[in-house]
């Protein structure tokens, strides 16, 4: 699997401006970061959001660049901060930030001392509980920790001991008591944390805490730096995991909400430890200098940059409407409701929906049912064995089931055949929009004859003169180029799966389907949700169910090639071939689509415009002649100075950066047509498609790399490959556009497309590497005249 990070989708919080680790690089110097990751910014403040002046101030140093001056109001106000330390006015115990441990264990030993009385000293002990004291041996010396605590003395926990439960690296409070064992040996020290919320659990079975708002801490190993480890594992070295805690590096405090806090500044270092140590604290009343050296606060004028070359987040049209007019239907193949009820009831889609429709639930009769139920919905559940006659093969077997979810404030009825269909089906009748919905699911072992007997026969019961839409998964590949029984018998009858041509499952199949058999009006969006818990994605739906027309479909209404409409962007797909079940997990962001979008009212034939032989011989002569043309790009020398963004701003253009996957060519290509990358994967299918069938067109001019043209289709049909000069041709005529490609040092190049020089769609490429897409500088649409690109003559 070569998808980034394993395809473990990762959400990354925090901000750059802080402190970076001791002794690390910043987690944006890797090319993954920038690549591959989007971002949003927060800009609420929440720590320091009760005072605004501070929190603009914070914002200022934040930002403040190495050689630039802090304005006058900010130092003003910093300098009273030392006054106020000077002063004396925080109190006696306010935690104090310095940059080093060295002055965190000075001011912690003058802390004990001033503050504790009975101070114990603590040394490590060997596997046979004996002490360890230092000795003069200096690699030792360096090894062995010696802890100096007392009661009433402020602590901090140095290890993960029950991260659950709140006892993690970090954590502070004070020791309020000692435990000892038969020996007077001191075998727990009692903790009051400054959180209510730690030890929880702890409290429950620890017989020293029990009933009380304390937690203990016991000798343990691996308490110190990673690279001692091995040596104090092999030795059995142990010690309490704590440390004192009045002071604490600013890296320590990273992530620290408090009221007061004394700093130190003559020693930072490194940027952005001035604003981390001035924003661990509420109010600027709060903050209190030890001393001010105002040269020492910057940042990392690198980060700037960095955040200019990712992309921002753009929040994506919802398909649900909120408006009492619509209907929100979900459909999901959970592919196990128990082991996947929690991701499923938290999952905002869910909480967003009307009408919840599910197969594959896995529950039977043996389960309790009412574990399931959500609050504001009602439930009802339908186990495989309920929908099968006993001596029917899948009575007996396991999974199966169907479920329905639907609001308190919707009227339904339930209707019941009153036999057994040998059909896995719940069905009902949405009272107000008097729609009828059959839920069903239709498993691989069952026979599809048999399953569109028993299906007809209960459509022939309910009337289908009626509204009705069919839901569910009925294990049949609307993409396959193989017979689809389903399918043309749902046609036949006057049903169009709404869903066709989208693929709703991991490996790129479309299983899942909505058959309606009544004309839809425009006012309808549907889209597929991805899910990381089932090889299913869901489908999402939003009906208008004030403006539904009554009129049933009467006759089939394919978009056949001799008179399809198209949109001003791309062609209706192609039928796509199936990707093998090897690609990589597909999990991309729900596709909106609105059906007001989908037609435009002129009619053409792409066909023909497709097997124009003209075109066809404008193709032939591009890929012959490739290598000629790439040659003769090249621009002059003078220009090589030039860096590709200058290059594109001489003609009055500039790139949009593409989310480097390996499909970027894809996504860029679809940026340039609506502005929208989403649908990369579909476009690759229909180029794999239009390939096979123009295999003896393209055969001749295939790379030397691949050693059959099946073995080539194979290979540019994964996920993640990069295209080459077929794929990009075949592209060209596809959308039929003129692809016009953009490079460091050369002339832009025209894949033919289209026989207007006004189809225009730019892209820059990076050898090998890379696609992006290009705009002009105002950000329309790019275009270039016949003299600015090479054309194959």
């Amino acid at each position: 699997n070569t998808a980034i990070f394993g395809n473990v989708a990762i959400i990354a919080i925090g901000d750059f401006y802080q402190c970076s680790p001791v002794a690390a690089s910043s987690i944006y110097s890797s090319l993954l970061w920038s690549d591959h990751f989007e971002y949003v910014e927060l800009k609420i403040n929440e720590r320091q959001k009760t005072s605004f002046s501070f929190s603009q101030m914070l914002n200022r140093i934040r930002k403040l660049k190495k050689k630039e001056d802090m304005n006058k109001e900010d130092r003003e106000i910093l300098e009273k901060c030392h006054q106020r330390y000077l002063n004396k006015e925080y109190h006696s115990e306010a935690l104090h930030l310095f940059p080093k441990n060295a002055q965190v264990d000075e001011h912690n030993e003058e802390m004990i001392e001033k503050i504790c009385i009975n101070i114990r000293t603590f040394y490590e002990v060997d596997n046979h509980n004996r002490e360890i004291k230092p000795n003069d041996n200096k690699s030792t010396k360096k090894m062995n920790k010696v802890l100096k605590l007392a009661k009433n003395a402020r602590v901090m926990i140095i290890k993960n001991i029950c991260v659950n439960d709140g006892l993690a690296n970090g954590v502070t409070g004070r020791i309020v008591d000692y435990v000892e064992n038969s020996n007077s040996q001191v075998s727990h020290i009692k903790i009051k944390c400054d959180s209510t919320k730690v030890g929880r659990l702890h409290r429950i079975s620890c017989p020293y805490c029990h009933g009380q708002d304390t937690i203990c801490v016991t000798r343990e190993s691996d308490t110190i730096d990673q690279q001692d480890t091995d040596f104090r594992s092999k030795k059995g070295i142990k010690q309490f995991p704590l440390r004192l805690s009045w002071a604490m590096t600013i890296h320590k405090a990273q992530g620290i909400t408090i009221d007061q806090v004394v700093i130190s500044t003559k020693d930072f270092f490194g940027s952005g430890m001035g604003y981390t140590a001035l924003s661990r604290v509420r109010t600027v009343e709060g903050l209190f200098l030890l001393d001010l050296h105002f040269d020492k606060f910057y940042c990392n004028e690198n980060i700037d940059r960095v955040l200019s070359q990712m992309k921002e987040i753009t929040r994506k049209q919802s398909i649900f409407q909120i408006s009492l007019n619509y209907l929100n239907i979900i459909f999901h193949n959970i592919e196990g409701l128990k082991s996947n009820f929690n991701a499923f009831r938290s999952h905002h889609l869910t909480q967003s929906a009307d009408l919840i429709c599910l197969t594959e639930t896995w529950l039977n009769y043996k389960n309790l049912i009412n574990k399931f139920e959500m609050k504001g919905y009602h439930l009802i559940h339908k186990s495989r064995s309920s929908s099968f006659s006993s001596d029917h093969l899948l009575h007996s077997q396991k999974r199966g089931g169907i479920a329905i979810y639907y609001r308190d404030n919707i009227s339904i009825q339930e209707i019941d055949p009153c036999e057994h269909l040998n059909l896995e089906h719940i069905t009902f009748e949405l009272l107000k929009e008097k729609i009828v919905i059959i839920n069903c699911y239709r498993s691989p072992q069952q026979n599809k004859t048999e399953f569109l007997t028993n299906l007809c026969k209960h459509l022939k019961k309910i009337g289908i003169n009626r509204k009705i839409m069919i839901i569910g998964d009925l294990n049949e590949n609307s993409l396959s180029e193989k017979l689809k029984s389903i399918e043309t018998k749902l046609n036949n009858l006057g049903f169009i799966n709404i869903y066709k041509n989208l693929p709703t499952t991991n490996s790129l199949t479309s299983l899942d389907c909505l058959y309606c058999n009544f004309k839809l009006t425009k006012d309808h969006h549907k889209g597929i949700g991805a899910t990381y818990y089932s090889f299913h994605d869901t489908l999402i739906f939003s009906i208008n169910t004030e403006y539904q027309t009554k009129d049933l479909n009467t006759e089939i209404e394919y978009e056949d090639e001799e008179n399809m409409k198209l949109t001003n962007t791309m062609p209706t797909p192609v039928p796509m071939i199936d990707i093998p079940k090897t690609t990589c997990k597909r999990k991309k962001d729900s596709e909106h689509t609105s059906t007001s979008k989908i037609h435009q009212t002129t009619t053409i034939s792409p066909t023909s415009a497709r097997s124009s032989e003209i075109m066809k011989e404008k193709q032939r002569d591009f890929l012959k002649n490739i290598k000629y043309i790439i040659e003769k790009g090249i621009l002059e020398k003078g220009t090589h100075t030039l860096t590709l963004t200058e290059q594109l701003a001489l003609i009055g253009l500039k790139k949009v950066k593409i989310l480097g996957d390996g499909n970027c060519f894809f996504r860029a290509i679809l940026h340039q047509l609506n502005r929208n990358e989403t649908d990369h994967l579909l476009l690759r299918s229909e180029v794999i498609n239009y390939l096979i069938k123009n295999k003896f067109f393209f055969s001749p001019f295939l790379d030397e790399t691949y050693l059959t043209f099946d073995n080539y289709i194979e290979e540019m049909s994964k996920f993640g490959t990069f295209v080459d000069h077929l794929a990009i041709t075949a592209t060209a005529v596809i959308i039929n556009k003129n692809i016009i490609i953009h490079e460091l040092g050369k002339k832009p190049i025209l894949v033919p497309g289209s026989d207007f020089i006004e189809d225009q769609v730019h892209l820059c490429y990076f050898p090998n590497i890379h696609y992006d897409s290009i705009v002009s500088i105002d950000n329309n649409f790019a275009f270039l005249s016949f003299e600015d690109v090479i054309i194959t003559s």
